[in-house]
């Protein structure tokens, strides 16, 4: 009875306050390098603030529920590595990072699309059956370095190619220096 009674005011405290709560999403413990905000069912972080997310607001993005992540809980969702050279590059990249699926699920996204956006503020919309058609790849590693703001990073979205040749096609639906997504 006693657990139930716990159990019971832990939810009522919950609900009240209005903060999802989530075993698997837990906050940040370093500085967050990507947001995903919008239709998830798991978050860790209350709602856009237009003071506190100052340069989200810039871009005209707000949520009211949202999970955010720094470098280490991302990797936790599991690194895989792909070598990848596309057409306009001088050479080929090993890159590294977690699925894109794996880190969609662990907000608890079902929803139909994605809109990744960039620092600079470019977007690009991911259609949830693109999603499901090609290994998407959240890299945060590039050569063995952590992608960088000013080069590629925090994070570069890209999926595996058979054979590891990428056509310039392929490398231009690949969204670099991605620090929100927006899911729908």
């Amino acid at each position: 009875m006693k657990f139930v009674i716990s159990l019971l005011a832990a939810l009522t405290i919950t609900v009240v306050a209005g903060v999802p709560v989530s075993a698997d999403l837990s906050k940040p413990a370093g500085s967050v390098v990507l947001t995903i905000g919008g239709a998830v069912s798991e978050g860790n972080r209350g709602p856009s603030d237009k003071f506190d997310d100052a340069f989200l607001a810039s871009h005209e993005y707000t949520f009211e529920n949202a999970a955010a992540f720094d470098v280490a809980m991302l990797e936790k969702l599991g690194m895989v590595t792909t070598k990848i050279k596309a057409a306009p590059w001088p050479r080929a990249v090993m890159l590294e990072g977690p699925r894109l699926r794996d880190v969609l699920a662990v907000t608890g996204w079902t929803g139909s699309k994605i809109t990744t956006v960039a620092l600079d503020g470019f977007a690009v919309e991911i259609s949830a059956s693109d999603i499901a058609t090609h290994d998407w790849i959240l890299a945060l590693k590039a050569d063995g370095e952590y992608l960088s703001v000013g080069g590629r990073g925090p994070a570069w979205l890209l999926y595996d190619v058979d054979g590891g040749k990428a056509s310039a096609e392929d490398e231009s639906q690949w969204p670099w220096a991605v620090f929100y997504i927006q899911a729908e």
